[in-house]
C-alpha cells in the first residue's frame, strides 16, 4: 500500500502543474473598486484593472446625493476570451442582447461577446466579458452595468417611473407621455427656459421622498425635431433607439446650469400628462383620477410580473399621494407652453 507522506506535500507542487479547468486562477478578482450610487455603497471587483474604467463611465449617468444608505450589492466583471473569437464589437451591441429571467434571477446574453447573471436575492451580479468588449468601457457601461445597477436599485425598494423630471423653485415637474408624443422635446424646451433637467427617462423615488434620476442631464431628440434646436446642433450625437435614429444631447456639456445633478426632495410635484392637439396654443385641462392612475401604471416597471409591478407602484405612493395633476395638450407655439408651466410652478 502506498503511504501518503506526512507534512505539507501539496506545497511541493507548482500551481502551473494544476489544470485551471474553470479558469479560476485566471479569473482571480484581484482588483477592487468601492463606489456609491444614490447613497448606497457598491463593490465592483475584476480580474483586470482596465475594465473598472467602465464603472466611472456608468456613474456619470446617475444623480448624486449626500445620503448614507445600506450597501447596494456587489458586481464581478470577469474578462475571459471566448472559445470562438467573436470578432470586433458592434456599436449597436445593445440591439443584439437576449434577455432572460425567472423568479430572483436575470440573465443577458451579449451575442458572442459575453454573458451576465444577476441574483436579486443575494444582490450579486457577475459578467463574463470577451477582452474586445472589456476594452470598450462605454459599451460595458451601456450594455452591462446600467442593467445591473438599475435592477439592484429597484430591488432595494425604490419606486421607478418612466418620466422626464425638471426642477425649479423646489417644484418638480414630472412629464408623462406615450412614445413620440413630445416628452423629450418639451423637457429640452423647459431646460432652455430656466428649469433644470433631473432626467429625461427614469425617476427613482426613495423612502425619504427624494427624487433621483437616470440618466442625469441627457435627452434624446427625434430627427424631425433637431431643426427646432439649432443651438444644440454641435452637441448632438446619433444613437439607434428601437431601430430609429435619435440624437442624444448631454446638457451638462451645453451649460451645467441646465442640469439638476443632485437628488431633490421637492415641496411640490406637478404631474403633467402630455398629449398633442392641432391648435397653436398649448392648453392645460383637468385630468381625472382614473387617467392619472392609468398613466402611472403604463409608465412604471415590471408589467411582466404583476406582484413586483404592484410593489413598484406602492413604492411610488409616498410622493404621488396629493400630487397636482394636469393634462397638458401641446400646441405648435412653444411660448404658450413656457408661460403655462411658469404659472403652474408659481
Amino acid at each position: 500500500m502506498t503511504k501518503i507522506p506526512e507534512g505539507d506535500w501539496l506545497a511541493q507542487l507548482n500551481e502551473s502543474d494544476l489544470e485551471d479547468f474553470w479558469q479560476r486562477r485566471a479569473n482571480d478578482l484581484q482588483f477592487k473598486q468601492e463606489v456609491r450610487l444614490f447613497g448606497h455603497p457598491l463593490v465592483v471587483e475584476s480580474n483586470e484593472e482596465g475594465v473598472l474604467a467602465a464603472v466611472e463611465v456608468a456613474l456619470q449617468n446617475y444623480t448624486k446625493t449626500e445620503q448614507n444608505k445600506p450597501p447596494l450589492g456587489a458586481l464581478q466583471l470577469v474578462v475571459q476570451p471566448m472559445r470562438q473569437p467573436p470578432g470586433p464589437v458592434p456599436d449597436d451591441l445593445m440591439q443584439q442582447i437576449t434577455y432572460s429571467g425567472s423568479a430572483d434571477w436575470l440573465m443577458m446574453q451579449l451575442g458572442g461577446w459575453g454573458m451576465v447573471h444577476l441574483d436579486l436575492a443575494k444582490k450579486r451580479g457577475t459578467a463574463v466579458l470577451d477582452p474586445q468588449l472589456a476594452a470598450r468601457p462605454e459599451l460595458v457601461a451601456q450594455c452591462v452595468l446600467h442593467t445591473l445597477l438599475l435592477n439592484l436599485v429597484i430591488s432595494h425598494g425604490y419606486g421607478m417611473l418612466h418620466a422626464s423630471c425638471l426642477v425649479r423653485d423646489e417644484v418638480a415637474l414630472l412629464l408623462l407621455a406615450p412614445h413620440n408624443t413630445g416628452k423629450s422635446t418639451t423637457a429640452l424646451r423647459l431646460a432652455l427656459a430656466g428649469f433644470r433637467l433631473l432626467t429625461d427617462s427614469m425617476v427613482f423615488v426613495d423612502g425619504d421622498g427624494f427624487l433621483h434620476g437616470y440618466p442625469a442631464g441627457l435627452a434624446k431628440l427625434r430627427g424631425d425635431m433637431v431643426e427646432q434646436f439649432p443651438e444644440l446642433r454641435p452637441f448632438l450625437q446619433p444613437e439607434i433607439v428601437r431601430q430609429e435614429t435619435k440624437y442624444r444631447v448631454d446638457l451638462r456639456a451645453v451649460n451645467p446650469d441646465f442640469v439638476q445633478e443632485t437628488a431633490v426632495r421637492p415641496r411640490k410635484i406637478i404631474l403633467c400628462l402630455l398629449s398633442r392637439h392641432e391648435q397653436e396654443a398649448t392648453v392645460v385641462a383637468e385630468v381625472g383620477e382614473t387617467e392619472v392612475i392609468q398613466a402611472i401604471l403604463r409608465n412604471s416597471l415590471y408589467v411582466d410580473q404583476p406582484q413586483v409591478w404592484r410593489q413598484n407602484v406602492a413604492n411610488l405612493q409616498g410622493v404621488l399621494v396629493g400630487v397636482t395633476a394636469v393634462a397638458l395638450k401641446l400646441g405648435s407655439d412653444q411660448r404658450t407652453l413656457i408661460q403655462l408651466l411658469n404659472k403652474l410652478v408659481a
